[in-house]
């Protein structure tokens, strides 16, 4: 586990990037600010480039640089033929970040680019040397394996003697040679290196090893500084076919990851039943280490009951969390419940939150409602793919009726008929009262009679979704009735009391005493 030296660097990092740039803002004549670095782009859209075509990038850049240097000579009351002091340069160069996304390069291309990056320049560092963002997505389409690596490790070698803060690696096809090709801007960034994005990548297992090799080795500098994930406040890796194994790597990162982690996305893996119970033991495993992670996206992973019973652990952590995407993950309804209640324990300040495709029934709507009742935050309210029924959903609309932050909510194919229609509508109410600030409601693929579609469409406006799949043809709850939901309420009452019976008593009374008093706390 990660010691307190790790959490002491990371601030002290952050202090020293803080403290520089002040120190260079202070220094401006009259206390005027100093402009923004730059942030530079390649012009033009999508396209293939060649040396001529990077040739003609540069110039741009080049030009861009120039109006910088225009800019902090007049902040500095300077003519434009006089010399720039070097106490009132930024210590890091003129540019913040580079992006090279959405082109496909040429080997000669890159090469190209490289040496306008590292090149030395009047007066100050090379270019990359002061980069710390630097945004490497999608720029191999359609290249031969071999160029593509050859470009990947030109363009990521300028800059390894950066302290690169942010790279983004997403949407480019790196098997463990392109892995090993991006590793300037991976392992040679230990003590800088931030947020690390790596979506759409097609990576394997054998890929996530490395990848996970990498971030967990420690510097073989001989010095104290950790390894990479220990600085991480960002890391997202987005739809890659990296399966079980994936889940593994992805378990063993998280491992020496410190409190400095923010946002986690792992999405989209492929994973199954076995690999995604690893990654939320992993989380569960961090402990306080979890405490200020604020995004938290799990969805398509295949917790089920007990992957949630892990993740309903780290939940209880994650205090500042204001985003959670729990789409596709199998939870069930027993699962949801145990999620919802560590949220109401945690009382984040969650402004969306997706639980769709969980196989959540009206029982597990009713946990859903009970967690709403209490929340003020939340502004985007998903739960498609689901088995709410209408029951389930009038419980649902009735705890999100009164919210003033509510702005969308998403209930698309859950088995809703005119109960449903008619919950939404009062829990909306005649003018809205109900959800004031309601921009847009998505019912479509559901059960809905042409009298209940008309009432919503009149209820609603145009925060109405389109409503093209609903299936018109029978109402899903002919035979229902709300005393129905009455009586339920009452059983589930009697089998909640049931469980608590056959309970171990002492140790479920400590674990309500003890969220309670947390709640009440916070």
């Amino acid at each position: 586990r990660p010691s307190r030296k790790i959490d002491k660097r990371v601030d002290s990092y952050n202090v020293r990037v803080l403290s520089t740039r002040a120190r260079i803002r202070a220094a401006a004549v009259g206390h005027m600010e100093l402009p923004q670095r730059l942030t530079l782009f390649p012009p033009g859209p999508r396209e293939s480039v060649d040396e001529d075509r990077a040739n003609e990038f540069i110039q741009c850049w080049n030009d861009e640089i120039s109006q910088y240097d225009e800019a902090l000579r007049s902040a500095l009351g300077l003519s434009p033929a006089d010399p720039i002091p070097e106490q009132h340069r930024p210590l890091e160069g003129p540019v913040g970040k580079i992006s090279f996304s959405d082109k496909s390069y040429s080997a000669g291309a890159a090469a190209t680019i490289a040496s306008w990056l590292t090149r030395d320049r009047a007066q100050t560092s090379p270019i990359a040397s002061g980069v710390e963002i630097v945004d490497l997505s999608d720029v191999i389409a359609s290249r031969p394996e071999d160029e593509a690596l050859q470009v990947l490790q030109i363009l990521c070698d300028a800059f390894k003697s950066a302290n690169l803060v942010e790279v983004n690696l997403s949407d480019n096809a790196l098997g463990s040679k392109g892995i090993s090709a991006c590793r300037s801007v991976l392992s040679g960034q230990v003590e800088s290196l931030q947020r690390l994005s790596l979506c759409n990548n097609g990576l394997s297992a054998a890929s996530m090893e490395e990848v996970a090799d990498i971030l967990t080795a420690d510097a073989d500098d001989g010095s104290d500084s950790g390894c990479a994930g220990e600085n991480l406040t960002q890391i997202h890796f987005f739809n890659n076919m990296s399966g079980n194994g994936g889940c593994h790597a992805f378990a063993r990162i998280l491992s020496r990851c410190s409190v400095a982690l923010r946002d986690v996305r792992f999405s989209g893996t492929r994973a199954g039943r076995d690999g995604s119970q690893v990654v939320a033991s992993a989380l569960a495993a961090m402990e306080d280490r979890a405490r200020n992670i604020v995004r938290l996206d799990l969805a398509d992973n295949t917790f089920g009951i007990e992957g949630a019973r892990n993740l309903a652990k780290v939940l209880r952590q994650t205090t500042n969390l204001t985003y959670l995407n729990l789409a596709e993950c199998m939870c069930e309804d027993e699962g949801i419940g145990l999620i919802c209640h560590s949220l109401w324990a945690a009382d984040a300040p969650i402004a969306e939150i997706n639980l769709s495709g969980n196989e959540i029934s009206k029982s597990g709507a009713r946990s859903i409602a009970e967690y709403m009742e209490e929340n003020s935050t939340i502004k985007i309210f998903c739960a498609e793919e689901n088995e709410l029924t209408s029951l389930g959903v009038k419980r649902l609309v009735t705890a999100l009726a009164g919210s003033d932050q509510l702005e969308e909510i998403r209930l698309a194919c859950n088995e809703i008929g005119s109960i449903g229609a008619a919950a939404i509508v009062e829990a909306h109410g005649p003018d809205g009262e109900g959800m004031p600030g309601l921009k847009s409601i998505h019912l479509d693929r559901n059960y809905f009679s042409e009298g209940s579609v008309e009432a919503l469409r009149a209820a609603l406006g145009d925060r109405l979704g389109a409503m093209e799949d609903n299936d018109e043809d029978e109402d899903i709850d002919d035979g229902l009735s709300d005393d129905e939901d009455e009586e339920e309420d009452e059983d589930e009452d009697e089998d909640d009391v049931g469980h608590v019976a056959d309970a171990d008593v002492d140790a479920l009374t400590a674990q309500v005493a003890g969220a309670t008093l947390e709640h009440d706390l916070t």
